[in-house]
């Protein structure tokens, strides 16, 4: 495919990461919300101390059960195609699975963004296989390295990392294809330099899962850490590495993050508090589902749920809507939302935005 004259494939599809990239670009072309993500529940088995949920939330506070069916009811009356569900964990819910069912019974694809511990048992990952045909499942494993990891998360590493790998075997062995697998990376100083890239070719060229690359943000738990917060230089060298493992031969990129701006410009949230938000890492609400229905809110606040005044550059607009990445990229909206207070900031993590160009 081609976007600003440039042949964009892989970045696009990866980047987007919805298995019906095509449809996603559509929806992203015409303004409208192509994936809600429910963030069911704050409760996470997997402690990363840089999580960007609430620093003082309580582990087990769930949206109810109640307020998710009214989300999912109203957006199906806005065609929202897809259904990515958030924790923590969602798959820590005891009901997790009805809920994921009555969302594909209403006619969603489910996405699941899990720790991938829970999917280490197999009735649980031949029910995230069923309950996502055609959608993607993401877990989270920053590194294979014990040590590293340990700094990273509570609790027992080397059993942690057991799991998330024994999870990926399961659903591999439940039929989910590799291609619909993602592992989500959070990018931390500890990880700079031979860990990130190792990771990464393990997963890319070994597995064949695509890589989902994040970067911190200083928000929720990750205050407590400033000195984890990568440089542009190191966020540089990461995203090069990242390019020449999942992209090579592309001359697009993105700047700080492996979603592209397909994905984020047609994606809200609902967080645990039924918030509103343009993403699950904004904690910035623009309405709230227990006073408006969902369809009610975006009507209402669409330009800034989906970033509208990103989508064309002007004097007044981001620099990143004039990068030379911007057919693929307009940086990330979080990391320009909490280091400059503007959600169609510059992103000042990104390398490119740092040096100017």
């Amino acid at each position: 495919m081609d976007a600003g004259g440039r042949n964009v494939d892989t970045v696009i599809v990866r980047g987007c990461l919805h298995p019906a990239t095509g449809e996603a670009l559509r929806y992203f072309e015409e303004g409208r919300v192509y994936s809600l993500q429910i963030e069911s529940t704050l409760a996470c088995p997997q402690g990363c101390r840089y999580c960007y949920a609430p620093a003082g939330a309580a582990g087990v506070r769930e949206l109810s059960p109640d307020d998710i069916a009214a989300v999912l009811s109203s957006a199906a009356t806005m065609n929202v195609k897809a259904v990515d569900w958030l924790g923590g964990d969602p798959l820590v819910r005891e009901d997790w699975y009805d809920l994921a069912r009555h969302a594909r019974d209403l006619g969603f694809v489910n996405n699941i963004w899990s720790s991938g511990i829970p999917l280490a048992d197999q009735k649980v990952a031949e029910h995230a296989v069923a309950a996502t045909e055609g959608g993607f499942i993401s877990v989270h494993l920053d590194t294979l390295d014990a040590a590293v990891y340990a700094r990273l998360h509570d609790g027992d590493a080397g059993k942690k990392i057991r799991a998330i790998h024994r999870g990926i075997e399961n659903l591999l062995a439940c039929g989910k294809p590799a291609s619909e697998l993602v592992n989500c990376i959070t990018f931390t100083r500890p990880l700079a330099g031979s860990d990130l890239a190792q990771t990464m070719r393990y997963f890319c060229e070994e597995v064949r899962m695509a890589i989902c690359l994040t970067q911190m943000c200083t928000v929720g738990r990750a205050c407590r850490h400033p000195e984890w917060v990568p440089t542009p230089g190191e966020v540089q060298d990461a995203c090069r590495t990242r390019d020449a493992i999942c992209y090579p031969g592309s001359s697009c990129s993105f700047g700080t993050m492996d979603v592209n701006k397909f994905y984020c410009g047609t994606v809200i949230c609902v967080t645990v508090d039924g918030d509103v938000t343009p993403c699950s890492v904004i904690r910035e609400g623009f309405g709230n589902i227990r006073d408006q229905p969902l369809s009610k809110i975006v009507e209402e606040h669409r330009n800034e749920l989906l970033f509208l005044g990103m989508r064309q550059p002007g004097p007044d607009s981001s620099s990143c809507t004039r990068c030379e990445q911007s057919a693929v990229c307009w940086g990330c909206r979080a990391m320009a939302y909490y280091e400059t207070g503007e959600l169609l900031g510059p992103d000042p993590k990104c390398w490119r935005a740092a040096s100017g160009r």
